[in-house]
């Protein structure tokens, strides 16, 4: 018998690609939630599996599901359609290979309502081969201020820029949807629906699971996804120093140059290891030209971590003996990934 409610209060919008394996143990934790007044979309981007008839056969037994079709486009391409659709107050997005604990949106829920926020986020395991290890920490709920939040953003700590472990109130999404064709959509995306909110909410409880596997677009290595975080993390660094500058305390901006840092010393030795150069100069470029622009900063700077000072110094002062060093010396190719 399927289930009738009112317009619903929360949209869950679910990418569906290739992931038969994972999607009804996604839909059952969903459809088993504590809080009943969502409405689930579905949204099979194109999957070449049996994706889009379990899609059908959920929606077919649910009425608070909508099965959507479209030719694959990519995750960022499929949450938008989800977004053009949904009609609740408030938006969620889960994974279509995680799942997510029985009382997550009542959880989000209750904070963003009982705090007047416009995002709740919660904390979140990492699970792997059925093991599960609880990944942060907020140290007890709390609420957040703007200025506040989109420092947690910058300094990507203890709030990541990921999409499924937060509940947003859906204006925020006047006006912004994900870049379509470019990986690490959350990190240009969240931040944007950040400096919109005025509160945010912390649960300081882990009630999402991330799935991780080797197929995943987040496990793989690729120049085109270490350049396009390199990006992700520069256009989010200069957008919000544009409009915080003064508000935000210098430290934190370090932090964030010793992210963007970090993102180009991955992406340069990549190609360095993969005997890539010259073919791929155009990415070191990039670097080399960020590292030429912030250089005093990222050598004066207490809170920027040694080795990408190194890099940066070599990089700029000696290109080629940071070439030999890299070589020769195994202590430089540690990327920590």
């Amino acid at each position: 018998m399927k289930t009738i409610v009112p317009r619903p209060e929360i949209s869950i919008i679910v990418p569906c690609y290739k992931v038969e394996d994972y999607l009804e143990k996604c839909v059952e934790s969903i459809l088993g939630q504590t809080f009943a007044n969502f409405e689930l979309i579905l949204v099979d981007d194109g999957s070449p599996d049996n994706c889009p008839a379990i899609c059908d056969a959920y929606a077919e037994r649910d009425s608070r599901i909508k099965a959507l079709h479209k030719p694959n486009g990519g995750l960022s391409d499929a949450r938008n359609f989800g977004l053009d659709i949904a009609v609740g107050r408030y938006i969620a997005f889960i994974d279509s290979d995680d799942w997510i604990a029985p009382d997550m949106l009542e959880q989000l829920h209750r904070a963003v309502t009982e705090q007047n926020a416009d995002i709740a986020v919660c904390c979140h395991y990492s699970e792997e081969d059925g093991r599960a290890e609880r990944i942060n920490t907020f140290g007890g709920d709390a609420v957040l201020g703007n200025v506040e939040a989109v420092t947690e953003i910058i300094l990507d700590q203890r709030i990541k820029s990921y999409a499924w472990d937060k509940l947003f109130k859906r204006e925020l999404f006047d006006g912004v949807r994900y870049p379509v064709g470019i990986d690490y959509e959350d990190i240009l995306t969240v931040y944007q629906l950040f400096i919109k909110a005025s509160r945010v909410a912390l649960v300081d409880r882990p009630l999402y699971y991330y799935v991780k596997r080797g197929s995943s677009i987040t496990g793989n290595s690729s120049v085109r996804k270490l350049r396009q975080k390199f990006y992700a993390v520069n256009e989010r660094h200069n957008t919000l120093l544009k409009q915080y500058r003064n508000i935000i305390s210098p430290s934190v901006w370090n932090a964030s140059i010793n992210i963007i840092v970090s993102e180009g010393m991955d992406l340069y030795n990549y190609l360095l290891r993969e005997k890539l150069l010259p073919d791929q100069s155009s990415s070191a470029k990039e670097v080399e030209a960020f590292i030429r622009r912030n250089l005093g900063v990222i050598v004066s700077a207490r809170n920027i971590d040694l080795r990408a000072k190194a890099f940066a110094l070599l990089i700029a002062t000696n290109k080629s003996f940071y070439h030999y060093m890299y070589s020769n010396f195994t202590f430089l190719r540690k990327t920590g990934k």
